[in-house]
């Protein structure tokens, strides 16, 4: 199974939320910043936002200012809340949870195998957060010096 762009653009979008919320800054982020840093199209970017805002994810805020801040704690937001949110479902397999597609159903083992795999999946996505990931984010970044300069 393959999750399309906007759920990987999302949660990196995301990310950059949660960072500023773990700053305690907790201003609004522009959704220009994180498109240029992590070269998403604007266009699409504010799409995925405007979804999340409508799941309730993220808010957005008005004016010169303004942008995107998380609606919680990141560390509250799992990814599995993001891709439902952004993808409607997670099936790596048509027949899943949707007997009406498929002849065999009820007498079918592989369904079993595809069962399987998408409840692997959820409590992949569950196990992560968006706190947790910001934290990681930042132990990657690299080092700066006080002038701003990359330290290695």
């Amino acid at each position: 199974m393959l999750l399309t762009t906007r759920s990987s653009y999302g949660v990196r979008g995301l990310i950059h939320l949660a960072i500023a919320y773990k700053k305690e800054d907790r201003r609004p982020v522009s959704a220009g910043r994180v498109s240029r840093e992590e070269g998403i199209s604007i266009t699409y970017l504010e799409q995925i936002f405007n979804r999340l805002k409508a799941h309730g994810i993220v808010k957005s805020v008005r004016g010169p200012r303004g942008g995107y801040v998380l609606a919680g704690d990141p560390s509250k937001i799992s990814v599995y809340e993001v891709v439902m949110a952004l993808e409607g479902g997670i099936s790596p397999g048509k027949c899943i949870g949707n007997k009406k597609i498929c002849t065999k159903a009820g007498r079918c083992a592989s369904k079993e195998v595809w069962e399987e795999v998408a409840k692997q999946i959820t409590g992949t996505l569950e196990r992560f957060n968006l706190g947790d990931l910001a934290t990681r984010t930042l132990e990657l970044a690299p080092k700066k010096n006080a002038k701003g300069r990359r330290v290695k």
